[in-house]
């Protein structure tokens, strides 16, 4: 389930179906700032403040604010009672922010009939210019998604620009979608609920970066044996075959069995990154809490 609220202003308070998960991403255009975190619990009790992430032009930092009961691990709130909304107390102006939290276990997408494939610009996570940079594939794939909606965007900008000193890597949702937002776009965390529920995004024209992690022969022609983490954009999808562009891959443009795919994509908790024009973000909230794509919408 994803909330997402336009133009909050400094602060705002997000309710959400209780869970003892969530991540919070928003969008600003202001070059610095910082944002804290106010968890509402069942029960009622009510967090302190928690600090969660702080950036300038120089370098952002998450900041893995907790109390007794509920912590921030870089990008993820984690609560050992369910929290049931979260308050934003931001030091600048938000154009959204939003809260999005995991699904009912089990709970399925509607099932899609084959997509079309989405035109999406191949980019790798390798670049000859950093050959100790090895942990770029979020990077990568938001470059991706950033090309196809007409931002310009190199790799190493973008890593960059998503880089969180704290937890040393590129890989922290919140800012990648904080980046999206930056350059003019709309960029949310959300969870979605396997390969059906990316396919409604595909046949609005949307392509998806999803974060995926396998072991060993989970999921053939791979370019890796195993990823504790590893982020890729869908870009089409049939009944038997997800096409993808797997910035790891050599080819980037390949295609991965469906349901290998969906298997480690769920099992890695279904985490996406969304990226669409700010005028349809009411859509992609909609298509994120299970809505069908619109007629015409690609």
């Amino acid at each position: 389930m994803l909330r997402l609220i336009e133009r909050p202003g400094a602060h705002a308070l997000v309710r959400v179906l209780p869970s003892r998960r969530a991540v919070v991403s928003w969008n600003s255009d202001a070059p610095a700032g910082g944002i804290a975190l106010i968890a509402y619990r069942a029960g009622g009790t009510v967090s302190p403040p928690l600090p969660y992430a702080r950036w300038s032009p120089e370098a952002r930092r998450s900041e893995n604010g907790a109390d007794q009961i509920t912590r921030i691990e870089v990008d993820v709130v984690e609560s050992d009672v369910a929290v049931s909304a979260i308050g934003i107390a931001s030091s600048v102006e938000l154009d959204a922010v939003a809260v999005a939290v995991p699904p009912p276990p089990g709970a399925p997408a509607a099932a899609r009939v084959p997509t079309g494939e989405l035109d999406v610009p191949r980019v790798s996570q390798y670049s000859s210019a950093y050959p100790d940079a090895h942990g770029w594939c979020s990077a990568a794939a938001l470059a991706m998604l950033l090309r196809y909606h007409g931002v310009a965007a190199g790799v190493p900008e973008v890593a960059r620009g998503v880089y969180d000193d704290a937890y040393g890597g590129t890989g922290n949702w919140a800012f990648n979608a904080a980046y999206a937002g930056a350059r003019g776009l709309r960029g949310v965390v959300a969870y979605l609920r396997g390969i059906d529920h990316v396919a409604a995004f595909i046949e609005a024209g949307l392509p998806v970066a999803i974060s995926i992690g396998w072991n060993a022969g989970e999921l053939p022609g791979a370019p890796l044996e195993h990823s504790e983490g590893h982020l890729l954009v869908v870009r089409g999808i049939d009944a038997s075959h997800v096409a993808v562009n797997d910035p790891a891959h050599p080819s980037i443009a390949t295609r991965y069995p469906r349901a290998a795919l969906d298997l480690v994509f769920r099992a890695h908790g279904g985490v996406a990154y969304l990226v669409a024009p700010r005028e349809r973000t009411a859509e992609l909230v909609a298509l994120a809490n299970g809505a069908a794509p619109s007629t015409g919408s690609g």
